[in-house]
C-alpha cells in the first residue's frame, strides 16, 4: 500500500519529499551418553562488543505480541501512538544520501530550501506497532485548517479537522474503487488517522528515538507469530520484550525473556536461547511450568525472533540469517546478545544452551564448531534439531564438498571437543521434504553421517535421539521436555 497523502506545511518542495517514502524407534549414536558431571562449571562475564549505536537503540518493554492474539483484549484500551519528527537537516542528510533519484535541478532546488529553512515536521507514526500509512499532521497541530495533497499532487483544503474527516473517507473509498487498497486496507487507515491525529492534539503520543526503518513497506507480521494467548498471558508478568539492532546485519531482532518462579536477582541461572522465536517463544509457558512443579530447576528463558516488519515464517528469510550470513548472526548472539543479558542477569554459561531446528539445526551446528573462535563462550550445550543439511538454501552458500561435513574445519584447529551436543530428529520426518533432497542426504541421514563423522573425531560429548512416531515438527514439545528433565532436573 502506497503512502496516500503528505504533509501540508506550506513549502511544496517538502511535500515532494515525503511522498518518497521417538520410543520403539529410539536411537543414539555409539557416543557416550551425556551427564552434566562431564561439563565444565564456570560463572563468568562476557566481553560486550556492541557498537555505542547499537547501544542506543536498544528498547525493553513489556509483551506487546498478547494485544495482536488475544480473541478478548479489551477494544476499550487506548492505542499506542509512536512519532517519528525530522528536521530540516534530517530531510537534508536524505537527499544527499538519495541523490541520484532526483534531476540536478530538482536535487539543487530542495537542497537550497532544507539549507535555508528550519522546521520540523511528522515524518512518520506507528500505531500500536502498524505503520501508519496515511496523511500525516503537521508538527504541533491543534485542530485548525488542514492544506494537504493527495497522491495525484492535487491541493486540498479544509477549514477544520472535522471537516477533513468526511473528504478523507471519501478519498480512501475512491482508493477502494480503483483498487489501490483492499476494503480492509481503508478501513484500518481511516481508524488509524483518527488516532493518531487526536493523539496530536492531546500530546499523548511516544517519541519515537529511532528511525521507522521498513516504512516503505508498511507491512506488520505480529500475525505470523504462533503461540497459545492464554497460556501467555498466564506468564506475562515474566516476560519482556526487548528490541535489539545490529549493525552488521542492519536487522532488529525481538528478543523475549522469561524469567523463571520467583526470579531472584541475587541468583545464579542458565540460560536457555531459542532461535525462531515467531514459534519459540510459544513453547516458553510450557518449559516455565515446568519450573513452577519443580520438575526442574529454575531457568531463563530466551527466544531470538526478527523483527515485526519481516516474516520469521520465511524460509528466504530465515536462510538469511542462519546460512548466508550466520557468521554475522551467530556474532550478534555471541558478543551482541549474551553479553547485554549478562548485564542484566546472572548467568551460568557452564550449563546455557543454544536450540535451533531445520535451517535453525544447521546454524546451531555451525554454531558450536565455530565457538572455538570466540572469545566469549556463553553456551556449553548445542541442540541441533533435525538440521537441514539438505536445504538449497544452506547448500547454495557452502563449498564443495560443504564445510558442514567438515565441521567448518574445527577438528583442523583443535584436537578435542569441550562442548554438548543434543541431536535429535522425528522418526517419520523424511518423508516431509523428500522432494528436496535431489543427490544429498536427507535430514535423518545427514543426522547419521554427523553422529559417525563425531565418533571418527573422539566426539564423546554428543548424544542423538529421534524420536518416535513424529514428523519434522511435532516431536519438538516432548524434546524439550526431555532435555530439560536430563540437564536442569530439580535437586
Amino acid at each position: 500500500m502506497k503512502k496516500i497523502f503528505t504533509v501540508g506545511i506550506a513549502i511544496g518542495c517538502l511535500l515532494s519529499l515525503c511522498a518518497c517514502q521417538a520410543t520403539t524407534s529410539q536411537q543414539h549414536s555409539e557416543t557416550t551418553a551425556l551427564t552434566t558431571e562431564e561439563v565444565k562449571t564456570g560463572i563468568g562475564t562476557l566481553q560486550n562488543q556492541m557498537t555505542e549505536q547499537e547501544q542506543k537503540r536498544v528498547s525493553v518493554g513489556a509483551l506487546t505480541l498478547l494485544g495482536q492474539n488475544t480473541a478478548d483484549a479489551s477494544s476499550s484500551e487506548q492505542p499506542v501512538v509512536e512519532v517519528e519528527f525530522w528536521d530540516n537537516l534530517d530531510y537534508l542528510n536524505w537527499m544527499e544520501e538519495h541523490q541520484e533519484q532526483f534531476s540536478e535541478q530538482d536535487y539543487q532546488k530542495q537542497v537550497d530550501f532544507y539549507q535555508s529553512n528550519s522546521f520540523t515536521s511528522i515524518h512518520g507514526a506507528l500505531i500500536d506497532g502498524r505503520y501508519y500509512m496515511g496523511f500525516l499532521p503537521s508538527y504541533g497541530y491543534t485542530g485548525g485548517a488542514l492544506d494537504y495533497s493527495s497522491d495525484t499532487g492535487e491541493m486540498i483544503h479544509a477549514d477544520t479537522f472535522e471537516a477533513f474527516q468526511p473528504m478523507y473517507r471519501d478519498y480512501l473509498d475512491q482508493q477502494v474503487k480503483t483498487g489501490e487498497l483492499t476494503q480492509e486496507e481503508a478501513d484500518q487507515t481511516y481508524a488509524d488517522m483518527l488516532v493518531l491525529f487526536q493523539s496530536v492534539m492531546d500530546g499523548t503520543y511516544e517519541v519515537l528515538e529511532e528511525p521507522i526503518e521498513t516504512a516503505s513497506t508498511g507491512e506488520n507480521f505480529k500475525d505470523k507469530w504462533e503461540f497459545d494467548a492464554d497460556a501467555v498471558a498466564a506468564i506475562a508478568d515474566s516476560v519482556q520484550e526487548i528490541s535489539m539492532y545490529d549493525e552488521e546485519l542492519d536487522t532488529t531482532f525481538i528478543i523475549h525473556v522469561t524469567l523463571p518462579p520467583d526470579f531472584d536477582a541475587e541468583k545464579t541461572y542458565p540460560m536457555f536461547v531459542m532461535t525462531d522465536g515467531v514459534w519459540r517463544f510459544g513453547d516458553h509457558p510450557a518449559l516455565w511450568n515446568l519450573m513452577q512443579e519443580k520438575a526442574v530447576e529454575d531457568v531463563i528463558l530466551v527466544s531470538i525472533g526478527y523483527d515485526f516488519q519481516l516474516d520469521g515464517t520465511d524460509n528466504a528469510v530465515r536462510a538469511t540469517y542462519f546460512c548466508e550470513k550466520k557468521d554475522l548472526f551467530l556474532s550478534f548472539i555471541t558478543d551482541n546478545l549474551m553479553p547485554y543479558l549478562n548485564a542484566s542477569y546472572s548467568i551460568d554459561f557452564s550449563q546455557s544452551a543454544l536450540y535451533g531446528h531445520s535451517l535453525g539445526g544447521t546454524f546451531t551446528h555451525y554454531a558450536a564448531f565455530q565457538s572455538d573462535l570466540f572469545e566469549n563462550q556463553p553456551f556449553q550445550y548445542y541442540i541441533i534439531g533435525s538440521p537441514a543439511f539438505w536445504s538449497p538454501y544452506f547448500l547454495e552458500s557452502e563449498s564443495n564438498p560443504p564445510e558442514y561435513q567438515t565441521e567448518y574445519g574445527y577438528f583442523d584447529r583443535n584436537t578435542s571437543f569441550n562442548k554438548t551436543l543434543y541431536v535429535c530428529g522425528g522418526e517419520q520426518e523424511d518423508a516431509d521434504y523428500a522432494s528436496y533432497y535431489g543427490e544429498n542426504d536427507s535430514t535423518l541421514e545427514g543426522i547419521t553421517h554427523l553422529m559417525g563423522r563425531l565418533k571418527a573425531d573422539g566426539v564423546t560429548t554428543a548424544e542423538c535421539k529421534i524420536y518416535a512416531d513424529s514428523n519434522h515438527y511435532a516431536y519438538i514439545p516432548e524434546m524439550f521436555q526431555t532435555f530439560f528433565l536430563q540437564f536442569y532436573r530439580h535437586a
